[in-house]
């Protein structure tokens, strides 16, 4: 670690602290403002609440410590150490609910510590913001710079090393740059004794296993850090098991992380996250229902087979088509079905040769049904889907039977996951 990051970190001590007092004390006047409609049932006294608050911030600075939030590079973004951040301030909030549970005195108040909890995650995030910026402005004008030999044939070379010289922001200086030859460790030698860099990198995956164990070996001895741009195994590591079979050692790449545990965890949240969402859009339901079967006759909703984890399933969403135009044997038929193929002449994705149909001012589209669509409340019903176990809240988008039919075989590590209703995808606006 560089001493301006050292530097950067040991100030996010007293940053840390004062942000905690201060997100404190906002906390509990924004609890005396809320006492018209939640009484407060002890009187709050800020003395008494400040020098609770003390007692527990080194507790708060110690979760910080293990979440890794002093010891973080200037290279690394900010959504990282934001994510530090609310996952360091959720545990200590579980903390204090536990304390509260045994002590109720401890905080006079359980709508203060909730209160707490997101007013602390959004000055201390602001904080770290500001920090984060600053130490950017030191990087840009060649403060704090990581001084980094790359070693690697630059024609052959990764495009992120062309960012890296472009860019101060991820930290780096390249101060030199040779081939993976034998030669190799007299060069550096020769450039550490004039510049005494403090990282080397790899940059060249197809050399040798014997000239990557005498780099690393230099760097060990020297002192330095060793990074290497990993080949495609490599890449899978986060997805490797080791597996005994007769007594020798397999090891097996994963399709994802998410599998055993990962997917029991993930279904959970699955069902939670559906019923919650099932539950706050409810009132829209009635809503849109009336809104659709005022605009145009027909079904609220709009059911079809949609292709999805190992086998098709039916998709739900609230109808926004015509009825007659809809695709299907219970909405518009073969004559629906007749349109759409004459539409793909004008598909704005490719022409008819394309994967996915994309109609610029679809003539099929009901106007509730544009605005279902913009808005995305269309979308509403497929938490169902989600909890029957047909889709996740994360994955990739579910798509019609005969677009899928095009691309399939191309493309089939899509279906090797449940479709979802929020990916990338999705997010984009490219459904």
């Amino acid at each position: 670690m560089k001493r301006s990051e050292l530097i950067f970190n040991i100030i996010s001590i007293p940053v840390d602290i004062t942000s905690l007092l201060f997100a404190g004390v906002m906390s509990f006047y924004i609890r005396l403002y809320l006492d018209t409609r939640f009484p407060v049932l002890f009187k709050p006294d800020l003395k008494e609440f400040i020098l609770n608050l003390l007692t527990i911030i080194p507790i708060l600075l110690l979760i910080f410590a293990f979440a890794g939030l002093y010891n973080l590079r200037g290279t690394r973004k900010f959504s990282y150490e934001f994510s530090r951040i609310i996952v360091a301030i959720t545990i200590a909030l579980l903390l204090i609910v536990f304390i509260f549970f045994f002590d109720q005195t401890f905080f006079n108040s359980r709508l203060i510590i909730l209160i707490g909890w997101l007013v602390s995650i959004l000055v201390l995030g602001l904080s770290r913001y500001v920090l984060k910026k600053i130490q950017v402005v030191l990087l840009n004008k060649g403060l704090g710079l990581h001084n980094l030999v790359v070693v690697g044939s630059r024609e052959n070379q990764h495009p992120m090393l062309e960012q890296i010289r472009k860019d101060k922001n991820f930290g780096y200086e390249i101060v030199a740059e040779i081939k993976a030859d034998e030669n190799v460790l007299e060069k550096l030698d020769q450039i550490y004794q004039k510049q005494r860099f403090e990282e080397l990198l790899q940059a060249d995956p197809s050399a040798p296993a014997y000239l990557n164990s005498q780099l690393l070996q230099f760097a060990r001895q020297k002192g330095l850090t060793f990074n290497y741009l990993p080949d495609i195994f490599d890449v899978q590591r986060n997805h490797l098991e080791t597996l005994t079979i007769d007594g020798i050692p397999v090891i097996s790449i994963k399709n994802t992380p998410l599998t055993g545990w990962g997917s029991v965890v993930k279904r959970i949240f699955d069902i939670i996250l559906s019923l919650i969402s099932l539950v706050l859009t409810s009132p829209f339901f009635l809503i849109i229902a009336i809104a659709i079967k005022i605009d145009s006759k027909g079904k609220v909703f709009y059911a079809a087979p949609r292709g999805g984890y190992k086998k098709d399933f039916t998709f739900f969403k609230f109808r926004t088509m015509y009825s007659h135009l809809s695709v299907g044997k219970e909405y518009g038929g073969q004559e629906a079905e007749k349109i759409r193929q004459e539409l793909w002449k004008q598909n704005a994705r490719g022409g008819e040769s394309g994967a996915f149909l994309k109609i610029k001012d679809d003539p099929r589209v009901t106007r509730v049904g544009k605005i279902l669509r913009k808005t995305k409340l269309d979308e509403i019903p497929q938490f169902f889907n989600v909890l029957r176990g047909d889709m996740s809240m994360v994955g990739p988008r579910a798509h019609v039977i005969d677009e899928v039919d095009r691309y399939r075989d191309q493309y089939r590590r899509i279906f090797s996951i449940k479709p979802g209703i929020f990916g990338l995808s999705q997010i984009a606006q490219i459904s």
